[in-house]
């Protein structure tokens, strides 16, 4: 070795376990800036550390999501149920209800904590669970495929993960306060409840989704978004929007695309692969132009302006004929995911603008409400294709956007007279 040389060893490097899913399935090293990292924002996928920062603003709402199933929910202090002024959640209409009475301010009846990490049940917890295998797992679907999914295979999974359980038990007591509506308040709380814990026992595992617990966190996102449907219906529920924001719940499943880009082989191959099986596919399907939607599609790009806002519109209504032509051409009775396909696929941006309520996008929801009308043989689907309806024709600015919701009116049976 010349003299005066030095000898050099390998660059000092950190190793960090802490990127992103999309970066350790690529198996390249990730910059862990949050809430995307800079690899997934040069790919334009969705990041997991998104998906994360999702979840946190679903845990930080946690309690507004409680407040709206509560609403109307005035158990009496004695632990005995008192009969609902209002009936069950479907029958709730969008409208001003009265104000807070003294009755408001008494508190629901206490349901015993679970110790621990939320695992044990009691009595009331088992009756939940019952009547879920018994009656609502046949609710989540008309194809007997999925109904023995839902009934038999669900439950074996949930009891692997507290919080689809949770999630699974708030959906049964949410079934019951429509079914016995005299003990509609005692159910609605057990729901919160159920539905609080499972929103914070899932957080820490949607940060870190991997083959072990993809299965039970897409189960936990699917009944999540039906729960938040099942809610009672109030002014300023959009579904998709909520309190003039995009709902906590929509969110979360539009995760469910990490979760399937993470663990896409173990999900189809594993018990959720029935759901992936009989899902139906227009691709193979003839692409049928609506006249509805194609006289749309010419008034809203021919209104619009920017380039940018343009594009975003054409993409949602291109999507929803892609809806249109499984749920309305084969005349099925549909499922939810022939129909929530919608939400998953158009551009954040639309969220956005209806977020602002612009009367493009509000018309185009208002299309989209045809669709979910066609879900109302589900007891938890009930009403809201009106309900959205309702709102976005107020909301518009005049007679000539209203003009666009005539023939979705006509589909629901809205009139606003």
């Amino acid at each position: 070795m010349p003299a005066g040389s030095t000898l050099r060893g390998r660059r000092a490097h950190h190793k960090s376990r802490n990127g992103c899913q999309q970066c350790k399935n690529r198996k390249v090293k990730c910059d862990e800036q949050k809430p995307v990292c800079g690899k997934c924002k040069v790919h334009e996928v969705d990041c997991s550390f998104a998906l994360a920062t999702s979840v946190a603003d679903a845990i930080n709402s946690a309690e507004k999501l409680i407040a709206s199933l509560d609403q109307d929910a005035t158990p009496d202090t004695t632990g005995s149920s008192r009969p609902s002024r209002s009936g069950s959640p479907r029958d709730t209409e969008a409208g001003p209800g009265p104000g807070p009475g003294p009755e408001s301010s008494r508190p629901r009846p206490h349901l015993q904590a679970p110790p621990s990490a939320g695992s044990e049940l009691d009595i009331s917890d088992l009756e939940l669970l019952h009547h879920y295998t018994t009656s609502t797992a046949y609710t989540f679907s008309n194809h007997p495929a999925l109904q023995t999914f839902w009934r038999v295979e669900a439950p074996k999974i949930a009891f692997t993960a507290p919080y689809t359980l949770r999630a699974m038990l708030a959906m049964s007591a949410l079934h019951l306060s429509v079914l016995r509506p005299e003990k509609k308040d005692v159910y609605v709380a057990q729901a919160s409840e159920h539905n609080d814990l499972a929103l914070k026992l899932a957080a820490p595992e949607l940060t870190n989704v991997n083959h072990e617990n993809a299965t039970p966190l897409f189960l936990f996102s699917a009944l999540l978004s039906f729960i938040s449907c099942a809610k009672p219906l109030k002014l300023g529920n959009f579904l998709l929007l909520e309190d003039h924001d995009i709902a906590d719940w929509l969110s979360l499943i539009r995760g469910t695309g990490t979760i399937v880009e993470s663990a896409n082989e173990s999900l189809r191959t594993g018990p959720l692969g029935i759901i992936f099986s009989v899902h139906r596919q227009s691709h193979n399907q003839p692409n049928v132009q609506h006249p509805f939607l194609e006289d749309l599609r010419q008034f809203i790009l021919g209104e619009v302006s920017d380039d940018h806002e343009r594009e975003v519109y054409r993409i949602a209504i291109d999507h929803l004929s892609h809806c249109f032509a499984i749920c309305l051409d084969k005349a099925w009775r549909l499922e939810t995911s022939d129909v929530f396909m919608w939400l998953m696929r158009v551009p954040r941006d639309f969220l956005v603008l209806l977020k602002g309520h612009q009367p493009h996008a509000m018309i185009i929801l208002g299309y989209f409400c045809v669709l979910i009308h066609q879900l109302e043989w589900m007891w938890w689907m009930k009403n809201w294709g009106r309900h959205i309806l309702s709102q976005i024709y107020h909301l518009l600015p005049g007679p000539l956007h209203r003009a666009w919701l005539q023939w979705p009116m006509e589909q629901v049976g809205f009139s606003p007279y």
